[in-house]
């Protein structure tokens, strides 16, 4: 497997989700719905950050200048979009010149509470894709909760595009 393909996937789908969740009234949006994130805005936002520090932050080794967004900077749709297309605008630049010596490239990865470690590029990169995919079935849940129909798109669909 490709872990860019991976990670592009995982972009893609969130592009979906938001999307999806455009169409549905703010009220909505930022409801608190005891998810881990609370509500879908939240949900959204803490997949785009993630993105953001993993891939923008850790993998140039500079996790120190990170600085998490408050959701409550957030006050309507188009601001969350307005955020996606700015990290996700970095971290294309970057994956776009990505090169296989560069995937096997160690970088240090912060764990709050224990050490740091050392891990691969590629291993970074699938951790952001999979830390987002989780996120993705509990906006599938609430999604259904609400009776709205997710606008899930599964791997195999997503390689046939």
């Amino acid at each position: 497997m490709d872990p860019i393909d991976l990670f592009e996937y995982s972009q893609a789908l969130r592009n979906r989700y938001l999307e999806q969740i455009a169409k549905l009234p703010w009220e909505e949006i930022i409801k608190s719905r005891g998810a881990s994130f609370d509500s879908l805005k939240n949900i959204l936002l803490h997949t785009i950050d993630a993105e953001d520090r993993l891939v923008n932050y850790v993998i140039p080794g500079r996790t120190k200048d990170w600085v998490s967004r408050n959701p409550e900077d957030f006050r309507d749709i188009d601001s969350i979009k307005k955020r996606l297309k700015e990290v996700e605008s970095k971290t294309k630049a970057y994956v776009t010149k990505i090169e296989s010596a560069e995937l096997e490239r160690k970088v240090e990865m912060p764990r709050p509470g224990t050490p740091s470690i050392l891990v691969r590029v590629e291993d970074v990169l699938v951790a952001t894709a999979l830390e987002n995919i989780h996120h993705f079935g509990e906006l599938i849940a609430l999604l259904w909760q609400m009776n709205v129909e997710p606008p899930h798109l599964g791997w195999i669909g997503y390689l046939q595009r």
